[in-house]
């Protein structure tokens, strides 16, 4: 009977979780705890079974290099959340549905559907970050950074470090050079990506300091000389534009 209560209680708690992040009725709570275990079961098969999983960004935001698509196929998990939208028009499956069609690369189609979650709910963060890479992916470099400016403002360190990454890219790419310098420099005190230490160190060029640029260089370079097989290999190109750099600048290094 213990171990019975042991795993029924595991399971109610795995089923409050849920119902936190998709943002349930209040009624399904009560439900969960005035008919423990049955209410917790309940919830599983007529709540969570019934809707995809979420579906999380992922990578930085310079990643992109794929075209994005815009014709509409209908999956099941798209069917699934379009029918979910139609009976409870929640924003938890906006969201979901925005971030399905990111992944699949259908970016204008993600816009309007994640659009609509952050209008309906401003605290869910994966639907921002969502329409923030969205925004990237299309070259609509502004509108990414001033959601991205958002984020960052709450967490410097959301997606670890991706975001602010993702927010200096942006101000790299629409040409605001002075914010760009001053977010790649916050990116690279604090992480070591590497195309981040390469365009801080162009844009100093660009701003004529020149040895602060070529010491940036020199240090992405030292950098990599510790790196495992796999990550330098991640890093190669960046690397290797480095080392053109220093030989342009008459720099030759052993």
């Amino acid at each position: 009977m213990n171990l019975f209560i042991v795993f029924g209680s595991l399971f109610l708690v795995w089923m409050v979780l849920d119902w936190i992040k998709r943002k349930e009725h209040f009624v399904w709570l009560l439900i969960m705890f005035f008919l423990f275990p049955v209410g917790a079961l309940a919830y599983f098969f007529f709540v969570k079974s019934k809707a995809p999983n979420p579906a999380t960004p992922s990578g930085n935001l310079g990643i992109f290099n794929s075209p994005p698509q815009t014709k509409e196929i209908d999956t099941q998990e798209t069917l699934q959340l379009k029918d979910m939208i139609g009976k409870f028009n929640k924003p938890y499956h906006h969201q979901e549905l925005g971030l399905l069609y990111f992944e699949e690369k259908k970016y204008e189609l993600a816009i309007p559907a994640l659009k609509e979650a952050c209008t309906r709910d401003p605290e869910l963060i994966d639907a921002q970050y969502g329409l923030a890479k969205s925004y990237y992916a299309l070259q609509r470099y502004t509108e990414a950074a001033e959601i991205l400016e958002n984020l960052v403002k709450e967490n410097k360190k959301h997606d670890y470090g991706n975001a602010i990454f993702g927010l200096a890219e942006c101000y790299r790419l629409s040409g605001e050079d002075d914010k760009a310098l001053e977010a790649y420099e916050m990116v690279i005190k604090s992480y070591h990506f590497f195309k981040a230490y390469y365009h801080y160190a162009w844009l100093l060029d660009k701003r004529g300091k020149k040895q602060e640029a070529i010491d940036t260089m020199k240090s992405l370079i030292g950098s990599s000389k510790d790196l495992p097989d796999y990550k330098l290999e991640k890093e190669r190109h960046w690397i290797e534009e480095a080392y053109k750099f220093l030989r342009k600048n008459g720099i030759e290094l052993a």
